[in-house]
């Protein structure tokens, strides 16, 4: 079982708001919205448990409540550090087995991804304890009365971030240790590294940053709105021996494409466009493998890049479609083509624009002997 315990007990000084910034909105919902329901819609997390300030209870079960997250099993008062509220969340853990998974997550880190919490679940599974983080860039000097004491290597440095993740024996162990000691942390996993410990270091987006101060949420909201572009390219030849489809339409029984797969040129560039748009890799990288399992399908290719997509948490914006060959008329399958293609993509037809032309016969697309697709695709 994967529990989460989202940190949410802070006060939030730094904000200089006279209410909770976790209430402060972030895309017309307020930011602890975004967090819960990330965590709410991730396949592997099985119960939530919320730590807040007792005077936020109201508004915090009223949020829990009206956007029924139900994976949240209890909202528990936090204490008067952080590292106190994370070991309320994990004392109100009931029944769980020595190897079930803790996730710690700060509530203000709302940019968190389903794939970042996958990747952080799986490592502790290998590893006991992970945490996710991205190489720091900058240089970092050690400072002493005012002058370079050193200069710490970067290529050794991460930022981390949240979530933190340990089995469940290693988070009691870690945190009665600490108490013991009298000892406080500042972050999680560096309880589990003082007793001996493994904690593997997960990758992750810099997107996953921490709203800590009011440029920090202008910045958060300048990024939701912002796009990313993505181009993808496909292209086959004609064969007589396959039915002829295109956005998974089938246009005609014969002069289809020759290809370990239908060859559908449209899902080819597109999932290529989707994957160089989150930064992934070509259609080509998969196929192969996919093929060898039996998937020649490309609406399979296609629900696999759009499941990476939902994982990075990024929806769709709008597709451009440009196509290249002497053959078939394109024109009197637009629509059909622009239906499909918005309910796989679950977006308006009207986002989406497919185009064609000849070339005027330069290429061998042109001259009929197969067809070229490009596709362009905003993602935020």
């Amino acid at each position: 079982m994967n529990i989460a315990i989202i940190v949410a007990g802070g006060k939030g000084k730094r904000m200089h708001k006279r209410i909770n910034k976790l209430f402060l909105l972030l895309n017309k919902e307020p930011i602890i919205y975004h967090t819960l329901n990330t965590f709410q819609n991730c396949k592997n997390i099985n119960k939530i448990i919320l730590v807040i300030r007792p005077e936020d209870r109201n508004k915090f079960e009223s949020i829990v409540k009206s956007n029924k997250f139900d994976k949240i099993i209890k909202i528990v008062d936090g204490g008067l550090e952080r590292q106190d509220s994370v070991y309320n969340g994990i004392k109100a853990i009931e029944k769980a087995d020595n190897d079930d998974i803790i996730l710690i997550h700060n509530a203000v880190n709302p940019f968190v991804d389903e794939a970042t919490i996958n990747n952080c679940i799986s490592a502790t599974k290998k590893y006991g304890a992970a945490v996710v983080g991205f190489p720091a860039k900058d240089t970092i000097k050690v400072i002493e009365d005012g002058f370079v004491k050193q200069t710490i290597d970067r290529r050794l440095l991460w930022q981390i971030q949240t979530p933190q993740a340990m089995k469940f024996f290693l988070a009691k162990k870690a945190f009665e240790r600490a108490y013991a000691d009298k000892f406080y942390g500042t972050d999680d996993v560096s309880l589990v590294e003082r007793v001996g410990g493994s904690v593997k270091i997960v990758y992750c987006p810099r997107e996953n940053i921490k709203i800590t101060d009011p440029y920090d949420l202008a910045y958060a909201n300048k990024m939701v709105n912002a796009s990313k572009i993505g181009i993808g390219q496909d292209s086959h030849r004609f064969t007589s021996k396959k039915p002829l489809i295109l956005g998974s339409v089938k246009i005609s029984d014969k002069n289809g494409f020759e290809a370990n797969s239908d060859g559908d040129v449209i899902l080819h560039a597109l999932f290529n466009a989707l994957s160089t748009a989150i930064g992934d890799r070509s259609l080509g990288f998969y196929a192969d493998k996919m093929f060898k399992e039996g998937v020649t399908e490309s609406k399979k290719y296609l629900e696999f890049i759009l499941n990476k997509v939902k994982e990075r948490n990024y929806e769709i914006s709008n597709v451009a479609i440009m196509l290249e060959g002497k053959k078939p008329k394109i024109d009197e399958n637009i629509e059909k083509i622009k239906n499909a293609l918005s309910k796989m993509l679950k977006m308006k037809k009207e986002n989406i624009g497919i185009a064609a032309t000849s070339g005027d016969e330069l290429t061998e697309f042109g001259k009929g002997n197969g067809m070229q697709c490009f596709v362009g695709v905003s993602i935020k």
